[in-house]
């Protein structure tokens, strides 16, 4: 039996360049927030990668008795976290739940094979 390549992938090529000019239906709290979250997993990006960086350069340096490289840690560790926990709670705020993952539970489930 033959199946057509659009019932396969579910909309044909057409379909989803029409979908592309269609505006989205995100309200102003939700592209607000789309943008504060780009930047914050930006920021988030820099933290991981200054922690490396400060963490094999400044390995000589000491304040406090301990090196930067274990400041680097003690400070940026945290901060990731922190920057990583905002995003999440953010997304269950602002997020629309239409941009959520839709659920795909069947709603009559084989309970014995015949």
């Amino acid at each position: 039996m033959k199946v057509a390549a659009t019932d396969m992938s579910g909309l044909s090529f057409v379909e989803r360049l029409s979908a592309l000019d269609k505006p989205d239906e995100a309200n102003d709290t939700e592209q607000i927030w789309m943008i504060i979250r780009t930047f914050l997993g930006i920021v988030r990006v820099l933290i991981f990668v200054s922690i490396i960086v400060i963490a094999e350069m400044l390995e000589e340096i000491f304040i406090a008795n301990l090196s930067l490289a274990v400041w680097s840690l003690i400070v940026g560790i945290p901060l990731f976290v922190l920057i990583s926990s905002l995003i999440i709670l953010g997304n269950k705020k602002f997020l629309n739940e239409s941009k959520k993952s839709q659920k795909t539970a069947v709603l009559r489930p084989i309970m014995k094979r015949v």
